[in-house]
Order: structure tokens, then sequence, then C-alpha cells
């Protein structure tokens, strides 16, 4: 099995052996691709503390404190949108021996913790993704045995929002628009993606871009022609290859769904992306 950096490692279990000590830390467990053996030497660290209310507000600054003593220098912290009283998502890259690393933390509000995006950060916890857990909380958590969920959407919209996009790719091409041609692919793209995933994602982690590895390798394919080279070069070829890909995925997967399927949208703005009069 693969492991994440040693030096990264060390790192981790420094700051962990510290945060014991912290009275304001109640407890802690791994998150990410640790906890579903996918580490590699290029692997982030991502743990979960858990927070005494009192303490919630000044954690951040124990936090660094103890990150600074451990490593060169932070050089930067990006805090997640997200962040509220209830949860604080930070990550950090640091710098160690003139190399850097990501470390990402997650703490939790003791007092918040049904909040939706608590909730996720321990949903699926196991007993062996338990770093240390101080007053039996963290094992109370995993015995909720939350579980999350395949990926779920609206096909007749997915179906919809495409071939709305797609047809506007032949004006962009036209006036060779790169910037609104780029937008318009990245929602050709996050679209096909997501009627992909309402087929064939079987994980109840992670978000699209994880799932996406455990789809059929030949799905996968399918998505990875969607980019704009600066010169507009094979943007129509690709297009062609992926609305042909797209309405194969969507006739398969209304088939495992037990829905009815009828290729024509896709058949009509295929046909006349090139702003010809549609004669019906």
């Amino acid at each position: 099995m693969k492991t994440m950096n040693k030096k990264l490692e060390k790192i981790k279990y420094e700051f962990i052996n510290q945060m014991k000590y912290k009275d304001s830390v109640l407890g802690a467990w791994n998150f990410g691709s640790e906890t579903h053996n996918l580490s590699d030497d290029y692997s982030d660290v991502d743990i979960v503390l858990l927070i005494d209310k009192e303490q919630f507000g000044q954690i951040t600054f124990l936090l660094e404190e103890c990150l600074e003593g451990i490593c060169d220098e932070i050089i930067l912290c990006w805090p997640e949108r997200f962040n509220s009283e209830a949860i604080i998502n930070n990550g950090y890259l640091l710098l160690s021996s003139s190399n850097i690393f990501q470390f990402d933390v997650f703490l939790l509000n003791i007092e918040r913790l049904d909040e939706p995006m608590c909730r996720m950060h321990y949903t699926g916890l196991k007993e062996s993704d338990i770093i240390f857990d101080k007053k039996g909380i963290v094992n109370e958590l995993m015995e909720l045995h939350l579980t999350g969920s395949i990926w779920s959407d609206d096909i007749s919209y997915l179906e919809k929002t495409y071939w709305y996009h797609a047809y506007m790719t032949g004006k962009y091409l036209k006036r060779k628009d790169y910037f609104k041609l780029n937008h318009v692919l990245h929602t050709m793209y996050e679209t096909h993606m997501s009627m992909l995933l309402v087929g064939f994602d079987r994980i109840t982690w992670g978000g699209s871009a994880n799932k996406l590895h455990f789809i059929p390798i030949e799905k996968q394919a399918h998505l990875k022609k969607y980019y704009c080279p600066e010169n507009l070069d094979g943007v129509e070829q690709n297009l062609i290859s992926c609305m042909k890909w797209f309405q194969e995925d969507t006739q398969e997967i209304c088939k495992l769904k037990g829905l009815d399927y009828s290729a024509y949208l896709g058949d009509i703005i295929s046909l006349n992306r090139d702003l010809r009069e549609v004669r019906l």
C-alpha cells in the first residue's frame, strides 16, 4: 500500500502530538485519501479536529503557532469560503527543508456538529480513522454510522442544459470567441460529467473529481476532449465526438434507469449548430 511522503508524515505526527495536549482539542481523525487507502507520495494531509465551543474562535492561533514550530515557514493559509462558527477549513502550504507541503485542517465546533457541513466531515467515519478521542465523542460520531450517497441529478434537465449550450458553440466558433466558447465547453463538461455519475457512480464518498476515478475507464475518456486551445484548432472535431458520446451515454443511462430516450434534441442540434435555418 502506498503512503504519503515521509517528510510530510513526520510533520503530521509532530502536529498531532502537540494537538493532543491542547485542552481545547477534544479529538482528531483522518479525512480524505488516507481514509480510503489512496495516499501516495503526492498526497496532502487532511485532519479533522473536534474543538471545544469556548475556544473555537481562538483555536486557529494555537494551530498556526504549532505549525510554525514544526516547519520552516507557513507560506500561506487559504480559508474556505464556507468557514463559519460551526466549521473552519484552512488549507496551509508549509515550507520545510526546501520542500512545500499541503496541510489541510478542518476544525469542528462541538456545539454545532449537526450542521450539514460538519456532518459531511464525520460521514463514513471508521475506527481506523480515529487519531485520538479524549472524551469518547469521536466514537459517538462514528457510531452514528452516517453514510454518504451516490450521485443524483435530473436526467431531463441535464439533457436540456447540454444541448442548449452545445448549440451555442456554433456561433462562438464562427466568431472565434475564445472566452465564451471556453465557458460553454466547461458547462458541457460539467453536464456530461453529472450524467455519467448519475449512471455509473457507485461510491458514497468524495466529490465529483473523486467519484470519476471509479466509473468505467471508457466513460472517463468521454470527458477528456472538452478543452479549448488558444487557436481553437481541433475544437470542432472534439465537439463532434463529445456530442456523439453524450447521446450514447444518455441513451445507455436512460435504459439503466428504465426511462424513455429520444434522440431528437441531440440529432437536430448536432445538425444545425452551423446556424443554418432549421427546416422541420
